[in-house]
């Protein structure tokens, strides 16, 4: 038994570590003026050797599109068109083999978009991306920053950020104590319920009685069945707290997330 939970560690921390060193794409972004009042937001992508970026345009069963998702587009400032992208190669593709349109070594993708509001100083925008070569893929998300300076005068800054953390973006009012606390909280209730959710799920609800019928056949009182019962609950929250904190600890916090895409 101790053998069994040993690999499964050791092969959850290899598979972590694999793929926290597997960045095939490293992205930065410009802003490029066309008027007082329209932008163009660029995405430039680096692509490492024998690497594919894909397009925008995948087919059905192909590779996952990679996509642009603008926030606060249509409040503050509208999208002006489609996001364009740099000429592409379009050829068979070994991993799904079929014929896909992918990028090698590098991408430039345009989106032009018109402000709304005057006082807009800077734009987020996240990526949805996949990436592979002849024997493996990645999928992966990158939230980037465009910066617009006050006068509007074409600016660059490149602010890559990944899921699960904040912007760099200062605020000019103070931030309460108790805001932190409460997106805790916010986290937490619906973690919570969503677990309840889980349980309806067609991989969970068939195992509710087959765990139960274990823990009932094999404590010999009700009592004895009821504190196993527990004791597992305790042991599988305490141990998927510590493997999550030791693993973001060693490898950053998006290694779980990069882990299980």
């Amino acid at each position: 038994m101790f053998k069994k939970i040993f690999l499964g560690v050791l092969l959850f921390f290899s598979g972590t570590l694999y793929s926290q060193m597997v960045t095939p794409v490293e992205w930065g972004v410009e802003v490029e003026e066309v008027s007082s009042s329209e932008f163009n937001l660029i995405f430039n992508a680096k692509i490492e050797p024998h690497w594919h970026l894909y397009s925008q345009h995948s087919p059905e069963g192909g590779a996952l599109p990679t996509v642009f998702t603008f926030s606060n587009a249509g409040t503050d400032y509208e999208l002006v068109g489609e996001t364009e992208e740099s000429e592409a190669i379009t050829d068979y593709d070994k991993v799904f083999e079929m014929n896909l349109t992918y990028f090698e070594d590098k991408a430039r993708f345009v989106q032009r978009i018109r402000l709304l509001n005057q006082n807009v100083s800077t734009i987020l925008a996240e990526i949805e991306y996949q990436a592979c070569d002849d024997e493996q893929c990645i999928f992966d998300s990158t939230e980037v920053n465009f910066i617009i300076s006050e006068n509007h005068s074409a600016t660059e800054e490149v602010a890559s950020i990944k899921d699960g953390q904040e912007s760099s973006i200062s605020s000019d009012s103070d931030t309460s104590n108790t805001t932190p606390q409460r997106g805790l909280w916010s986290i937490f209730i619906i973690a919570f319920f969503s677990g309840f959710a889980a349980l309806l799920t067609p991989c969970v609800f068939p195992m509710i009685p087959m765990t139960v019928s274990f823990f009932t056949k094999q404590s010999k009182t009700r009592a004895k069945g009821i504190k196993n019962a527990i004791l597992y609950g305790i042991s599988i929250i305490v141990i998927y707290v510590l493997l999550g904190s030791l693993i973001t600890g060693i490898f950053g916090a998006d290694s779980l997330n990069a882990l299980s895409t």
